[in-house]
């Protein structure tokens, strides 16, 4: 009896222990509300006298989802494995509160999804981030898997409107945001990272440092006895060459008093000259890996950035916050350069040339900076203002000279939280853009805004 007593107690004792190194939490969030859109967009067409100079204007009401954060359901774990070594892991997914899939996306043209808030058309499952980290106390952590990128971890921690999916955002283009404004100077960064790996220091006199290695690459070679197609765009036999997608970057954060300042540097290269004919409604800028890529569609066949031949992607930003008491200020500012570096030509409705073709060394260059104020009211009433102004250059080659279009660009928004709790709010935003630049393709001048009322719910 007291044997089994003392088996009992034992077993008991082991699955405490056990119970108190290891947890799993579950969380998420869910954000529905009415959102309201209206946009006026110049019709002219560039370097043709046929163009007519006109406005399309398009209006949208729904009762929609994720207006000021993305709704998610998510798992996380921490295992303590002694001596300050800790092994944890994060399973985050997009949920769907207005459609009838609970996660992923209905959409079939990349327009919608610049916020790669879905792999691709029909995903059953939207991986937000999936990754699994060992940390060690005194020294910081690592994690290998889908992941934020350290741009979007740095603009997530100065943004005043906290990136909320609404335009007005020069930062950040959420969902509702890219689906209804013109890509090229809504989206900035690339979000998230397939094949990651990355690095967080722990802080040493309020300084740590942040860097990611990415990394996708299928190198092949195709017997010259067999007999195998050819591509036409680039003579390349197909089944031999690179789907490569690679990059790197490094950031540092640092903190004192009620000072905080990030800096982050990204870069991604996309090699894809494997011969395979690829179309390049298939990318979009916010990117993950080499079949998501670093470039962007405005309409559906028209108007694209690079194809994925041989592109670089550099990003850079920096950003600060002083809490002042009273209120809290923000400043931001983002620049990103893609560069081409592989003549193509015969992809249509490409950006760099007359029936699609790309001249090596064609850039597109995007930069902004944005400035904001966050305060609360009163002890449940939240309110917050941000403005910004950037300039984008993409080249145009109406003939055989590259020449390069500006498009100058305002954003801002407003937004109010009024918290019932501390997970519950009510929320009212508004959002802007004016962006003007020399006759040019569909959807590149005009105006747009947005508003949205609802509530949001964390868990």
């Amino acid at each position: 009896m007291k044997k089994s007593l003392l088996a009992i107690a034992a077993m008991t004792a082991f699955a405490g222990a056990a119970q108190a190194q290891s947890s799993v939490t579950v969380y998420g969030l869910l954000d529905v509300g009415y959102i309201g859109t209206n946009t006026s967009v110049s019709t002219a067409t560039a370097g043709s006298s046929a163009g007519t100079n006109g406005l399309l204007k398009t209006q949208g009401s729904s009762i929609g989802q994720s207006a000021e954060s993305s709704s998610r359901l998510g798992f996380k774990g921490n295992e303590d494995l002694g001596g300050g070594t800790s092994a944890f892991f994060t399973i985050e997914m997009g949920l769907n509160p207005q459609y009838g899939n609970l996660s992923g996306s209905p959409a079939a043209n990349p327009k919608y999804d610049l916020q790669q808030s879905t792999n691709t058309s029909g995903n059953a499952i939207d991986n937000r981030q999936t990754f699994v980290g060992l940390k060690k106390n005194g020294i910081g952590q690592v994690t290998i898997g889908r992941q934020y990128t350290l741009v979007f971890n740095s603009v997530a921690a100065t943004d005043a409107a906290g990136m909320t999916n609404m335009m007005g955002d020069a930062m950040y283009a959420g969902g509702s945001a890219a689906a209804a404004g013109p890509d090229y100077y809504l989206q900035g960064m690339t979000n998230r990272a397939d094949n990651a790996l990355q690095f967080k220091t722990d802080k040493f006199y309020g300084f740590n440092l942040n860097g990611q290695y990415v990394l996708n690459n299928a190198n092949s070679t195709l017997n010259t006895g067999t007999t195998n197609g050819t591509n036409t765009q680039t003579g390349q036999q197909i089944g031999s060459g690179n789907i490569n997608w690679n990059g790197w970057g490094l950031g540092a954060d640092y903190s004192w008093n009620k000072l905080t300042a990030t800096v982050a540097y990204q870069t991604f290269r996309t090699k894809y000259d494997n011969g395979v004919a690829t179309s390049v409604s298939t990318y979009d800028l916010s990117g993950a890996g080499p079949t998501s890529g670093q470039l962007v569609g405005q309409t559906a066949g028209a108007n694209y950035v690079f194809g994925p031949t041989n592109n670089q992607d550099t990003q850079t930003f920096a950003g600060a916050t002083y809490d002042f008491g009273m209120l809290k200020a923000y400043a931001q500012y983002l620049s990103r350069t893609i560069s081409q570096n592989t003549n193509l030509g015969g992809l249509s409705g490409s950006f760099a040339g007359t029936a699609g073709t790309q001249i090596a060394g064609q850039q597109l260059k995007r930069s902004a900076s944005q400035i904001g104020v966050r305060s609360f009211i009163t002890p449940t009433i939240e309110a917050y203002a941000q403005a910004s102004t950037g300039r984008l250059t993409t080249p145009v080659t109406a003939t055989a000279a590259t020449t390069t279009m500006p498009v100058n660009f305002t954003m801002y928004q407003l937004g109010s939280n009024y918290y019932l709790s501390k997970r519950t709010n009510l929320y009212a935003i508004y959002g802007q853009y004016n962006a003007s630049s020399p006759v040019y393709n569909t959807g590149n001048a005009g105006t747009g805004n947005q508003y949205a009322v609802g509530v949001r719910h964390t868990f």
